[in-house]
């Protein structure tokens, strides 16, 4: 997606970066992190395919502005229509698991398992090999990294240790990797999630209550004016409900009343944190 947002910012020019991500976990959160699988519960990993991911892409498109959607593999192997509308309008895709198993849990053979799967299905449906990987439940193993580095990947979007890009240390070297770091804060999933089982889940906060806090770390940021990355992470079976997407715009336009905000694909924040580190060590 290369049109320039209504926002102002450019990579090049701009007082905050702005990434809006979409976690397309679909039925593989369920199954995956969450462990379970009744009708019921897969039925609302369908809602965010069958509703969700059509209206998102209409308010992107509406707004003009891009965005990353990281889409676990089983996501993209049941429901690869919605999978190649994604690609198809230019947004970005990301790894995000094969069917969202936490990393902790795993072995190194099966962590490296669902490394594979997960770029055969997007390399599959779509034909991208993902650039960026966030993790399912925003967990780590202590060979993730390792991982990471073997099969190509040159941003993570797991962590939460900065306002602003960073380079991944792993066991006290640093890496090649770039960090984009997110924060439960500006995460749907951490006010709206509601379940009974396996897990009791409160949710169900009012849109009023996120636009406080979602608008009010963008103020922060942008007041500070520090070379800021906000992102905002998001799913479409959470985000998707009509209050929620109205919630979402009215965010999106309190953002783009501000001069100089780039909104960014990760991949882009992440090539341009590598660019000025690239330029900042030479002589």
């Amino acid at each position: 997606m290369t049109e320039k947002p209504i926002g102002g910012g450019t990579a090049s020019d701009h007082r905050i970066a702005v990434s809006l991500t979409f976690d397309f976990d679909a039925e593989s959160v369920w199954l995956g992190a969450l462990g379970v699988d009744t009708p019921s519960a897969l039925s609302r990993g369908a809602y965010g395919a069958n509703e969700g991911v059509p209206r998102i892409l209409r308010l992107l498109d509406k707004y003009h502005l891009p965005a990353t959607f990281f889409i676990p593999g089983d996501t993209a192997d049941r429901h690869p229509e919605e999978t190649k509308a994604i690609a198809a309008a230019g947004h970005e895709i990301g790894h995000h698991g094969y069917c969202h198993e936490p990393p902790p849990g795993l072995s190194l053979t099966e962590e490296r398992e669902m490394i594979e799967r997960g770029i055969d299905a997007l390399e599959r449906q779509v034909g991208v090999r993902p650039r960026g990987y966030r993790s399912p439940s925003w967990e780590l193993s202590h060979n993730t990294y390792a991982l990471l580095a073997e099969y190509g990947i040159e941003y993570d979007a797991s962590q939460l240790a900065a306002d602003r890009p960073y380079w991944v240390h792993d066991k006290g070297e640093r890496t090649d990797i770039v960090e984009v770091p997110g924060a439960w804060e500006l995460c749907d999933s951490s006010l709206f999630m509601f379940a009974f089982t396996p897990n009791y889940l409160t949710g169900l906060a009012s849109p009023s209550r996120a636009q406080e806090i979602w608008c009010g770390d963008f103020d922060g940021m942008y007041a500070e004016n520090s070379d800021a990355c906000y992102v905002l992470t998001m799913h479409p079976q959470i985000i998707g409900r009509h209050h929620r997407m109205q919630l979402l715009e009215r965010v999106i336009q309190h953002m783009l009343g501000h001069d100089g905000v780039w909104f960014a694909q990760m991949g882009d924040i992440a090539d341009d944190f590598r660019q000025r580190a690239t330029a900042n060590v030479q002589p």
